[in-house]
């Protein structure tokens, strides 16, 4: 990817506030809807997950027996009369590559072993992820993945298991995203911005998946979705009939909000539209919601995910790093053939005639710049290229030139491990377009977030990580 230097303000992960005194809109559904057409939803594949760490390994005979992970996060019981032979049974932690991914992933070894009787397989889920709402995945050999309908959740010890007749890949996961998309937003007055919470089609796997409760995971929404896709459509059929449940818990999308009251929603199950009212509102930022409920045994497990949507009749840029929020003037935002402020902070998108998008926010006094870019830009989210994610579209890099420090979304966290070093946590993040088109002067708007790395110190086995973000609705500036 082209890696030439445009500067980017970013946007802060702001808390999204879910106010209490909310307005309740009606979930209509437009007349005359034409259905969504999902034989366009495919089976997510995707590269094998890479190694975090060593092996650990340990004797298995006929008469069964426990292993467990080192870090205590994935347990394997192998029943007696599972095994046939003594057995040399292997746990490796790996980077997590599932669609809705999240947590802990191990590959366990021999690959490809089957066993005469069903082994339990149990992973904590911890941070990030729902009881009810999570699931354990795993991969084939095609890089397709399967989720387990059958998964049993823990919420006292915290865990989900499965049973299983073989080995491979092993993860944890979200049934569904727990993020309402696009989480940020900004609109024009008389705009509209569509949301959508993504999930995985309904789907049938080989009669041998069927009968082990396994579903191929069809994402609902790429990562990359584009204009041919479910997430830029108008309509808002209700998908959430359609979406991958476990056989334990019946999930069930309730209400949607609007607060304050500023424009209209339409909303039907896991789809909305919000059209932003004629003239800017005081305040211009409005709170979408929707409450999810995840049912099983008479106990609900709920969810509110929100998304902020800003409301101008102007063009518009912000950009936050480590909660530290820089809003740019009108002035400041570069437009085609128009004059630059003397202030020294600058935000700039442009297009070059490769097609590559480019936005870069400059906030001079603080000396820091967010530079965001990708080749394939398209109405979609586009996620951030990371180790964890090469195919990602899009690159990140934060820069502050005092003390001169840079962060990149391709860096990973650095581990101790013993007398080396490793690498962790991946970065993370994703550009989402909401309005795109490549004309001179043409209006782009959409937002972007993620936790990215810097280099650090590999000596001593040290870096850190800075959360970015911003929104904007700014022209196009065309370069040759």
């Amino acid at each position: 990817m082209n890696t030439r230097s445009f500067c980017t303000a970013y946007l802060s992960l702001a808390l999204l506030l879910v106010v209490a005194a909310t307005s309740c809109q009606k979930n209509d559904t437009p007349e005359n809807e034409t259905p969504l057409d999902l034989s366009q939803v495919t089976i997510a594949i995707t590269p094998k997950g890479t190694a975090k760490g060593s092996v650990y390994t340990q004797q298995v005979g006929a008469g069964g027996g426990r292993i467990q992970s080192p870090d205590g996060q994935i347990t394997v019981d192998i029943p007696a009369g599972a095994l046939s032979a003594t057995t040399t049974i292997g746990i490796q932690p790996i980077s997590n590559e599932a669609p809705l991914g999240a947590g802990n992933g191990y590959r366990l070894t021999p690959e490809g072993t089957t066993f005469a009787k069903p082994v339990t397989i149990t992973m904590k889920y911890g941070a990030g992820l729902q009881p009810g709402l999570s699931w354990i995945a795993t991969q084939k050999g095609d890089g397709s993945w399967l989720g387990c309908r059958n998964t049993v959740t823990d919420e006292a010890a915290q865990t989900l298991s499965v049973q299983t007749t073989h080995f491979s890949d092993w993860v944890t996961g979200k049934l569904i995203d727990f993020r309402l998309a696009p989480e940020k937003a900004v609109v024009k007055t008389k705009g509209q911005v569509h949301l959508y919470v993504n999930g995985f089609a309904k789907s049938k796997g080989t009669a041998q998946e069927e009968e082990e409760g396994l579903a191929p995971l069809k994402p609902l929404y790429r990562k990359d979705a584009g204009d041919e896709d479910l997430a830029p459509l108008p309509q808002i059929t209700d998908l959430s009939t359609l979406l991958e449940q476990t056989n334990h818990y019946r999930l069930n999308f309730k209400q949607w909000r609007l607060s304050p009251a500023s424009g209209s929603l339409q909303a039907s199950g896991s789809k909305a539209v919000y059209t932003a009212p004629d003239k800017v509102p005081s305040p211009n930022t409005v709170s979408v919601s929707v409450d999810i409920e995840a049912i099983h045994a008479g106990k609900t497990t709920k969810l509110i995910l929100v998304s902020t949507i800003t409301i101008t009749d102007k063009y518009f840029a912000r950009f936050t790093v480590d909660g530290v929020t820089t809003v740019f003037t009108e002035g400041e935002i570069i437009k085609p053939n128009g004059p630059v402020q003397s202030t020294g902070n600058a935000a700039v998108l442009f297009v070059d005639d490769a097609g590559e998008l480019g936005i870069t926010f400059t906030h001079a006094g603080e000396q820091k710049t967010v530079t965001i870019n990708t080749e394939r830009p398209q109405a979609g989210t586009l996620p951030f290229a990371t180790t964890a994610t090469p195919q990602g579209h899009v690159f990140a890099v934060y820069l502050k030139t005092s003390p001169l420090v840079s962060y990149n979304c391709v860096d990973d966290e650095l581990l101790k491990d013993g007398n080396s070093c490793k690498k962790g946590r991946s970065s993370t993040g994703s550009l989402t377009l909401t309005e795109y088109k490549n004309e001179s002067g043409a209006m782009v708007s959409g937002s972007f977030s993620g936790t990215i790395w810097n280099m650090g110190d590999p000596v001593a086995c040290k870096n850190q990580s800075v959360d970015i973000s911003g929104e904007f609705l700014m022209p196009v500036n065309r370069y040759n």
